[in-house]
């Protein structure tokens, strides 16, 4: 079959537009996500005292680190939108950053959809605010052992 010039061009971004949408999906999960800000501030890699903070998406499930004390709950995830339930935390006390733990556990607890944008995973809440803001750590993702070993 002899297809036109314009049929090949249209077909070829419908398929660009497919495998954007399954990369942008599945470029948020077997990562190993830190949170950068935080409704309005900048979210230090890590307090005197505290360890860094982060999160990791694996087939349903989330787990974490908020500085302090490990995090663990659900997700549920499509092509924009996300929300976290069942949140749980360890019960550690530290010196530093409960503040801040308390705050990024609070702030997951609103997400309601997600945009990729360059090395950065925004979350937002049910009315389109900004509420925090991630990157991949590259060295810490590359470590990760395969979702199905967990």
């Amino acid at each position: 079959m002899n297809e036109s010039p314009m049929v090949r061009f249209v077909l070829a971004g419908f398929l660009a537009v497919v495998a954007c949408a399954h990369t942008q999906t599945m470029s948020i999960t077997d990562a190993l996500w830190q949170p950068v800000w935080l409704e309005g501030e900048e979210f230090p890699a890590n307090l005197e005292g505290s360890e860094k903070a982060f999160l990791r998406l694996l087939d349903g499930r989330v787990q974490g680190y908020g500085g302090c004390n490990r995090i663990a709950g659900s997700y549920l995830l499509t092509d924009s939108q996300i929300s976290f339930s069942g949140l749980v935390s360890t019960r550690r006390a530290c010196i530093t950053g409960m503040e801040r733990e308390g705050a990024f556990l609070k702030a997951l607890g609103k997400v309601s959809s997600w945009k990729r944008q360059g090395g950065l995973l925004r979350l937002y809440d049910a009315d389109k605010r900004l509420l925090l803001e991630m990157k991949a750590d590259p060295e810490q993702t590359e470590s990760l052992p395969p979702a199905s070993s967990n």
